[in-house]
């Protein structure tokens, strides 16, 4: 979100409503008040002037007073990646067996910067470092929107980016997982069902 400043509120009075007050106010008129038609004219005049006027110079005001809003989201999204990382990271710091390196490496990969393969382990000490790490991430994620440090844009994003390490890496056919939210949901469809 564009941070309140004298160009934005240079830019929203510049691109608001234009005698729409005024233009309401002339056509309320009573039909036999004297010289009703000129204000009216007059009226019409101002507003669609106006319009036009501002309307072609607000592109130049816009590019002159070079407003950014610096991806706000896209701040958050990296800050709440980097803070779910470090979640992840610390609920299994101090196991070193080969399933923790796998699952260390595969976060580093999903939510940080390094491009590493994860290695392969047993499958079950993998789930249980897994679901963990993830859960701790989520829990980062949600203690961060719970206050207010990133917004609901960047929550939605990262609870995504989240979902999706869990299906690309997740746990056990039908085994349920703790979601952000508190609910409880599936990890994968049972194919039984449909």
């Amino acid at each position: 979100m564009l941070r309140p400043s004298v160009g934005s509120g240079l830019v929203i009075s510049w691109a608001g409503m234009r005698g729409i007050v005024t233009l309401a106010a002339a056509l309320a008129l009573p039909e036999m008040f004297p010289f009703r038609d000129v204000i009216v004219l007059t009226a019409f005049s101002v507003v669609l002037g106006t319009l036009t006027i501002q309307g072609l110079t607000l592109g130049p005001l816009l590019r002159s007073l070079d407003l950014r809003d610096d991806d706000p989201v896209g701040h958050e999204v990296g800050a709440a990646r980097e803070r779910a990382l470090r979640a992840g990271l610390a609920s299994f710091e101090h196991d070193r067996s080969a399933a923790a390196e796998a699952v260390r490496q595969e976060f580093i990969a999903h939510l940080g910067s390094a491009d590493v393969d994860p290695e392969d382990a047993t499958r079950s000490a993998h789930n249980e470092i897994h679901l963990r790490a993830l859960q701790a991430a989520r829990q980062a994620v949600l203690a961060m929107r719970a206050s207010d440090e990133i917004g609901d844009d960047a929550f939605h994003q990262m609870e995504e980016e989240l979902d999706w390490i869990e299906m690309a890496g997740g746990g056990r056919e039908g085994e349920i997982s703790p979601s952000v939210s508190g609910h409880r949901r599936p990890l994968a469809r049972n194919t039984r069902d449909t």
